[in-house]
């Protein structure tokens, strides 16, 4: 009886599938009406990578939904106490109920977890001292693919959600599909060039400097980076070795240390 009728069960069936903990104690209705607020929250949350928001315009549209959703877990709890001797539910029912609520959570396509899954960085550990200063050898990085690029169940391509900046270090998807490292050079429809180690865009000195005191030298030719592309330089022992025009598909993440 007293798993059949504990709090915790119930508090995670809501975490899980909202409405489900509800359901168990046969508020069916308030319990369905639960998971329509939370999916419209879902649906909004999905749109707003698609409309040029604010951070704190998105975090506006997003908090009514989530201030729900919170309330619901203390509606939750005086249901249990309400209902606690006038409901009877058997410790299969309740087996089963999790089990709905762990395939919901790990199956749809609109859960965190499965956006979690969809999203998730690329971790991988430095193998030479060709990125230091930057970088030493050993460290553990990762890449972090939201910092660019959403991966959403309905489309068939990751959506570009925001530009790398210049000199951001990126993994990306290279030659023979080796996944590298590089640091950005150029954006979509600049002309790139450098001349005794100046980095020139569209026929002006950068006057921003590298990370980690890089040192560039040497010249390349004059390149023009087509809309949907960005121009990145890999590095050998602290300078410039190739340049690669990378289409945004091949972008992996932004590199960001571990430890």
């Amino acid at each position: 009886m007293q798993f059949k009728k504990s709090k915790f069960n119930s508090l995670l069936l809501n975490l899980l599938m909202p409405g489900l903990g509800h359901i168990l104690w046969k508020e069916y209705i308030f319990g369905v009406f639960v998971f329509l607020i939370v999916l419209i929250g879902v649906i909004l949350f999905f749109v707003s990578f698609f409309m040029d928001l604010s951070v704190l315009a998105i975090s506006a549209m997003l908090t009514l939904p989530l201030i729900f959703y919170v309330f619901t877990f203390l509606d939750l709890l005086k249901t249990i106490k309400q209902k606690s001797q006038a409901v009877q539910r058997s410790s299969r029912t309740v087996l089963i109920f999790l089990s709905i609520g762990i395939l919901f959570q790990i199956a749809a396509p609109i859960t965190p977890l499965n956006f979690m899954i969809r999203n998730f960085p690329e971790y991988f550990v430095v193998e030479h001292n060709n990125l230091s200063p930057l970088f030493q050898q050993g460290t553990i990085l990762k890449a972090d693919r939201l910092a660019y690029i959403v991966d959403i169940f309905f489309l068939e391509k990751p959506l570009l959600k925001d530009l790398p900046r210049r000199y951001d270090p990126i993994r990306f998807v290279g030659e023979h599909n080796v996944h590298q490292v590089g640091l950005v050079l150029a954006l979509p429809t600049e002309e790139f060039e450098m001349s005794q180690g100046v980095v020139v865009i569209n026929g002006n000195p950068d006057i921003n400097l590298p990370p980690g005191n890089l040192m560039f030298m040497g010249d390349i030719e004059l390149t023009r980076i087509n809309d949907y592309s960005i121009l990145v330089g890999t590095l050998k022992l602290g300078t410039l070795d190739k340049i690669y025009e990378i289409p945004f598909k091949d972008i992996i993440g932004k590199v960001e240390k571990v430890f």
